[in-house]
């Protein structure tokens, strides 16, 4: 299908709703979008029931993007069934719904809208029996295609490599604006050269006493933690990291 008779409606507007509109509208791609709240200013057509609202923003459309919560999806596709007769594309990652093609960007998406260059850099994880062309005929992004049985792991994954970190950063900064005064901002070149490392040189990004196998700084960093759950996330880091076939490698080298 060419692009420029690609039409899509989206359904929901959360985050994702809101980033994916706008990136096809940069792509110069028509879209229409919908939310199960009349009020909502995501909504193309505001008159109505839900169900009429739905059906007047599917009129002319091609592709229809289902991107409410993942926890929505099927009452959704149970409450109006019609919607089967469309090519149906979801987000979500850990799922697989029959009927809808699935395709996860591999992104975090933040309440502010980003440039074309940052949204065409995101990879896309496409169900394997499905055609990112198909899907986004559009789009020229980076795109994988990973089984249905692969889904749960790839999402977990995930998870672990954009959420975690965040919990800890926050804590981190936490403790040190309000233990020692010194402000969130102090971490900025540090956090930014790390990430810069991991992405350069993975097998050797990490320093410090786990990469020294430096017990004694790692003893003493515990007991400085005292009570706070970090003290039990630093332990946790430490046995996990005693497991990983690379740590006698580490320590040798440093």
């Amino acid at each position: 299908m060419n692009h420029r008779s690609t039409r899509y409606a989206i359904l929901g507007d959360g985050r994702l709703a809101r980033h994916m509109r706008h990136y096809l509208s940069l792509r110069g791609v028509s879209c229409v979008g919908w939310a199960r709240h009349a009020d909502s200013d995501f909504n193309s057509v505001r008159e109505g029931c839900a169900e009429t609202r739905l059906r007047a923003v599917l009129a002319d459309a091609s592709h229809v993007l289902l991107l409410v919560s993942d926890d929505a999806l099927a009452p959704l596709l149970r409450r109006y069934p019609f919607l089967h007769q469309y090519l149906l594309i979801h987000c979500a990652g850990a799922l697989s719904l029959p009927g809808v093609a699935g395709a996860h960007p591999l992104m975090t998406f933040g309440d502010a809208l980003y440039d074309l260059d940052a949204y065409e850099a995101i990879p896309f994880m496409v169900e394997s029996g499905h055609d990112f062309a198909t899907l986004f005929p559009a789009l020229t992004n980076p795109h994988y295609s990973i089984a249905t049985e692969h889904k749960a792991l790839y999402h977990a994954l995930c998870v672990m490599a954009g959420n975690f970190p965040q919990l800890l950063w926050q804590s981190v900064a936490g403790r040190l604006q309000d233990d020692l005064a010194v402000p969130p901002e102090a971490l900025r070149a540090y956090l930014h050269r790390s990430l810069d490392n991991f992405l350069d040189h993975p097998e050797h990004a990490l320093t410090g006493p786990l990469a020294r196998g430096d017990t004694a700084t790692m003893a003493r960093n515990q007991q400085a933690l005292g009570d706070d759950p970090l003290a039990s996330l630093y332990a946790a880091f430490v046995a996990f990291h005693a497991q990983l076939p690379s740590a006698d490698v580490e320590q040798k080298a440093s």
